[in-house]
């Protein structure tokens, strides 16, 4: 079974579910709506529902989708109207504690605009001279200056092991027989294996799945999804 996906809110929305990272496109942007199975869709709902990202069922269209895409904007609104309280209410108890102020991100100071909500101003700490503050954020500087050098630089570098991983997965898949994978005929069985077959396999391979590569063990989730309808358990079946 699969769930369609909706976001209807002006930003992008991002998770990931079993290390995959799904991307929903801002609306009316191509991408806005995606198709995925219902265990995902569980799992990505219960992480972007508050951000707006909502379900469109089969026959949702006209009022009934317009109506279910002002309730995911809503939430949207509410989200960002909580982030920038959340922000004010730190930068409050910090003036009191006399920790120096923190400068809202890129992403917060276009939440602040867009729903009409001021930000907390910098302030400054009556125990620190004017030429102390001059040198911390010059320091500051200096030092976000060296961390966005070795992000970039952590960023290509994470780039190149992405693509060299591809390419590998690549050959392996495009070149190889499944048995090169390190598993054999056996072990493949399950493909083909009913509902009490597939129990009895599970529990015969139980200790041996979290060794087999990540292409098999991905099949094993679709086939347990497949027949099972939610995903493959924690816990070995009794």
């Amino acid at each position: 079974m699969s769930t369609t996906l909706f976001n209807p809110t002006n930003e992008v929305l991002e998770a990931q579910h079993i290390g995959v990272t799904t991307r929903i496109n801002k609306y009316p942007e191509k991408g806005h709506m995606v198709l995925v199975d219902d265990a995902k869709a569980r799992h990505l709902l219960n992480i972007l529902a508050p951000r707006g990202l909502t379900t469109l069922d089969y026959g949702d269209e006209g009022e009934a989708k317009k109506k279910k895409a002002a309730e995911g904007r809503k939430r949207n609104k509410e989200f960002k109207i909580k982030q920038i309280v959340d922000f004010n209410q730190l930068q409050q108890q910090n003036e009191a504690k006399k920790i120096p102020y923190s400068y809202p991100t890129k992403q917060l100071k276009g939440y602040s605009d867009e729903v009409g909500l001021d930000l907390i101003a910098p302030y400054e700490l009556p125990n620190l001279e004017k030429k102390k503050i001059s040198k911390l954020k010059e320091e500051v500087q200096e030092k976000d200056a060296k961390l966005e050098e070795q992000s970039q630089a952590m960023a290509t570098m994470q780039k190149q092991i992405a693509d060299l991983t591809n390419l590998v997965k690549t050959v392996m898949k495009d070149d190889l027989p499944e048995e090169k994978l390190g598993v054999d005929e056996e072990v493949l069985k399950f493909k083909a294996l009913n509902k009490p077959q597939f129990i009895a396999w599970m529990k015969k391979n139980w200790d041996d799945i979290p060794t087999y590569p990540v292409q098999i063990r991905d099949e094993i989730q679709e086939r347990h999804i497949k027949l099972f309808d939610k995903p493959f358990p924690e816990s070995k079946p009794e």
